[in-house]
Formats: structure tokens, C-alpha cells, sequence
């Protein structure tokens, strides 16, 4: 490793050099500084005059403090146009949508089959914490210690998108994933590398972030507050565990014996939605992971005997993620199938069926904050609508109750606050939607996969590679799975604790 120094134009930057990668690795460090692509780099100062993406740095003889130049503009020349200006009114639907999307958060460019890399980093992006806690992160892209790398790489990468609404190109994360896990670097004939599982991909980030990525900015372990769902883990370390983390209490009986339950206590990032021919909405698939029938030896019994799983939240992240199991192993193909029976998910969750019984009694004081401030609301409604008829002259329609919104919808209207602080905790057992990751195909390693990202009331974003476009609540209800297979259908949902 060494520390080089690169001059381009008038600016000049300090480079961290792995001789152990390939010059393209060091050039993608560059575009993530200068937004200079590698194909327009021409980088002078090594033997032989110009750098060349397959040269062996052993061979170039490159020392510690070495200086390069670079060359290369970071847009194109701008030309002059050739067209008449045209008005907005007078723009076609396609053209308008074009435009619409230089006023969008970036895109993604896709590598070549990299569509579920670049759905999960929208979905990450949906969480600002966690872009606030990789900000704060120190460590370097080219660093062998994987963690490290990927870390930062994403670090790197957001850093790029927040600075300009232009289709990034995730090179650099790219290189550094697949260099951490082997499996994303899989390549079909012709040598090109094939579509992997979005999920993998998810749960592999979460994983390797939770080992590097520092805590939250500004947030601390709760020292009070309910003894069983206090928002953070007091030993957490990490923005994964601040964030994403949270318990189960689980309780393993025999069905044929009068033995006592084992219980143990166990954390998690995710919770499972089992699909089968009775499960049509998403918390009954949820509760129906979290009660897992088993055979396992009985040392009293002597042999092989039923059991069952029973597991309860006991302590609630700040954001909840939900893995739909929508596709099985079949060994007749040696592929993961598709599920494609339709699930509906909620814009709002309430997890309070799924809770143990200890959790249940400490969300209900804030809970029924919630309901006495829905009841004041609705009743204020219906004491209008009643002097509305009034004034008209229309007493008939006195008594009547029209829905209001949040009836249609099932989002609830904002609690009564206090002065307490924001804490990263859920003490009511209600989350809102503001993340999906679709796909749409046959199989997990096959099709295509997209992120929605929620911005405000009834308005998402569809992050579809580099394209990027507005949808609606109507366009995520239709994410359910009545589509069949060939339509996006949810395959990973994030919520975060209800704050109306």
C-alpha cells in the first residue's frame, strides 16, 4: 500500500495505491474524486508514459509518495444546441418525464446484470441515519480488510450521489463487493456476470456493515425507559444494531411430554413473512414464521419427538425490515422458484399481535395516546360535517360519517407530543412503510429488480437503474403479487417507526 499524489488541473489529491489491484480499481478511486470516468483518465507518470488498465504495478516500480497526472474532463464539452428551445407545455409525455428525472435523486447505472446491488443501495439510502453514521466513517476503499472496503466504498459512493442528481456509476462499490464475496463475481458463458439474489446481497451488506460502520451521530444507549423495548441495545456498537436490531424471546416445547419450555432471548435484523395457500396478508405470514413446528430426540423420551417454536418480539427496532419468502429450492431445476401468490402489506404495520406479553403492557400507554388522539380528531370531524348540514339547509345528511382519510388509507393522524427527545425507538408497535425492493421474473438469479423509496403522503420514487421516476400509493398497493410473476411484485420491505 502506498500513498501517492495525483495532479488534475489545479487540484491535487492524495491517493491511498493497493498494488494488489488492478489499475482500474485505482482509477474508479479517482472518478469517485474527480467524477472523471476511467475511460476518459489518461494518467501520466509511471515507465512507459501512459497507465494502462492491465499493467502490473510490480513491474511499473511505484514508490511511496510517487507522483501521477491525470487528464480527463469530468463532463462533456458542452455544445451548442441545435434545436429551438421548446416550452414545457409543448414537451411530449416521454420528454417531460426525461426532464422530470434531472430534478430526482440519482440513479444507479447498471454494470451488467447489477440491478439488485443497485435496488438494495436505494433502499439503504431510504435510512439517513445510516448515510449520517457512514459519513462519519474514516476508513479507506482500498483497504484488504473487506469490511473496511466495503464500508467505505459505500461511504464513497453516497457521498458521490449526494452531490449531483446524475446517474452514478458504482464501479468502485462493485469491485469492492464482489472482491468480498466471490458469489456476486459468478459469470455465465460468454463471461458475463450473471443476476444475483437481492436478498443475499441485503443481508450480506447489513452483515459487513455491522462490523465496521460506526454508532449513530448524536445518539447514545438508552440509560431509562421501558425495561424490555429500550430502542437501542445498550451494548450496541454499531448503526446496525442502533437501527435495524432488535429481539425475539422464543420458547421451544415438546408436544409429547410434560417437560417445561426452554426459553432463550435472541436478536435480529429481519423478519420473515412465510407464503402459502392460506396466507394472504403480511402479518399473518409473520406470525406464522415466528411459530416453527419441529422433530427433534428427546433425551427423556428416548427418541424422535414433536415441538414447537414459539417466538415473540420483546424488544422493537427503530426499523423494521421484511423478507417476503418468495422463492423455494427446487432440486428438479437447481433454482430458487418464484411464490407468486399475492401477499397485501400494509402503508401502516402494527406489530402489537406479535409482541410478548411483557411488551404488550409497556406499548399500551403510548398506544392509547395515539387512539384518544384519532378519537379527538374523528369527533371534530363529524361536529363539522354536522354544522356543515346544518348551514345548508341539509339536515338529512346531519348524522352522516364520511370517512376521512386516514379510514381510507389506514394511516393514523400525528400523536400529541411532548418535549422528550427523539430516541431510536419504537414504543408503540407501529411502523410506515418507506421502502420496497421488487422483482419481477421466474427465479431470485433471473428477472429484474427495482427500488421504491417513499418521499412524502401518496409520493414515491422508482429507482429502476439509472432511471428514475415518480409513483404513487395505488402503484405500491399493485406491488402485492396479482401482477403473476412477469410484474414487480415486493420481495423486501423497510419500515420505520411510526412518528406522525
Amino acid at each position: 500500500m502506498f500513498k501517492v499524489n495525483v495532479k488534475w488541473g489545479k487540484q491535487k489529491y492524495t491517493v491511498d495505491l493497493n498494488t494488489a489491484e488492478s489499475p482500474i480499481v485505482f482509477k474508479s478511486q479517482l472518478f469517485a474524486l474527480t467524477g472523471v470516468p476511467p475511460d476518459r483518465q489518461k494518467i501520466t507518470g509511471v515507465k512507459g508514459g501512459m497507465l494502462k488498465d492491465d499493467a502490473d504495478w510490480n513491474a511499473l516500480g511505484v514508490k511511496d509518495g510517487q507522483n501521477f497526472m491525470m487528464i480527463g474532463t469530468a463532463d462533456e464539452i458542452p455544445k451548442a444546441p441545435e434545436k429551438a428551445i421548446v416550452f414545457m407545455e409543448d414537451l411530449t409525455q416521454d420528454q417531460a418525464d426525461a426532464l422530470a428525472t434531472a430534478i430526482y435523486p440519482p440513479g444507479l447505472a447498471n454494470l451488467g446484470n447489477t440491478c439488485y446491488m443497485n435496488a438494495t443501495l436505494q433502499c439503504f439510502r431510504a435510512v439517513p441515519e445510516l448515510s449520517s453514521a457512514l459519513r462519519s466513517y474514516t476508513g479507506s476503499a482500498s483497504d484488504n480488510d473487506n469490511a473496511v472496503s466495503v464500508t467505505a466504498a459505500l461511504r464513497d459512493l453516497y457521498g458521490q450521489m449526494d452531490s449531483s442528481n446524475k446517474a452514478a456509476h458504482p464501479l468502485l462499490f462493485m469491485m469492492v463487493l464482489r472482491r468480498a464475496f466471490p458469489q456476486f463475481a459468478q459469470q455465465g458463458q460468454g463471461g458475463i456476470f450473471m443476476q444475483q439474489d437481492a436478498e443475499e446481497c441485503w443481508s450480506q451488506l447489513m452483515s459487513t456493515l455491522s462490523r465496521k460502520i460506526p454508532r449513530v451521530p448524536n445518539q447514545a444507549a438508552l440509560a431509562s425507559g421501558p425495561s424490555g423495548n429500550q430502542g437501542m441495545l445498550a451494548d450496541s456498537q454499531n448503526a446496525i444494531s442502533d437501527l435495524f436490531s432488535g429481539e425475539l424471546v422464543s420458547s421451544l416445547k415438546c408436544l409429547e411430554s410434560e417437560e417445561a419450555p426452554t426459553v432463550k432471548t435472541d436478536t435480529f435484523v429481519k423478519l420473515v413473512c412465510h407464503i402459502n395457500a392460506q396466507i394472504s396478508f403480511l402479518v399473518p405470514g409473520l406470525k406464522e414464521a415466528l411459530e416453527e413446528p419441529l422433530s427433534k430426540n428427546n433425551p427423556t423420551l428416548g427418541r424422535e419427538a414433536k415441538y414447537l417454536r414459539t417466538s415473540r418480539l420483546s424488544r422493537l427496532p427503530y426499523y423494521l425490515t421484511v423478507q417476503f419468502m418468495r422463492f423455494e429450492w427446487r432440486s428438479d431445476t437447481k433454482q430458487k422458484a418464484k411464490i407468486v401468490r399475492p401477499v397485501e402489506f400494509p402503508f401502516i404495520l402494527d406489530v402489537y399481535d406479535l409482541c410478548s406479553a411483557d411488551l404488550q403492557k409497556e406499548l399500551v400507554p403510548k398506544r392509547r395516546i395515539l387512539e384518544e388522539a384519532e378519537e379527538k380528531k374523528l369527533q371534530k370531524e363529524r361536529e363539522r360535517l354536522k354544522r356543515k348540514a346544518e348551514d345548508d339547509g341539509e339536515k338529512e345528511k346531519a348524522t352522516e360519517v364520511v370517512p376521512m382519510e386516514h379510514e381510507k388509507t389506514g394511516e393514523l393522524p400525528p400523536v400529541q407530543k411532548d418535549n422528550t427527545p427523539i430516541t431510536l425507538s419504537n414504543e408503540t408497535g407501529k411502523y410506515e412503510l418507506v421502502a420496497v425492493l421488487t422483482h419481477k421474473g421466474r427465479t431470485a438469479d433471473s428477472g429484474h429488480y427495482i427500488g421504491w423509496v417513499k418521499q412524502s403522503d401518496n409520493q414515491w420514487l422508482k429507482f429502476d437503474d439509472d432511471m428514475v421516476s415518480t409513483a404513487s400509493n395505488d402503484d405500491i398497493v399493485k406491488l402485492n403479487g396479482k401482477g403473476g410473476a412477469d410484474w414487480n411484485i415486493a420481495y423486501m420491505c423497510l419500515y420505520r417507526t411510526y412518528n406522525p
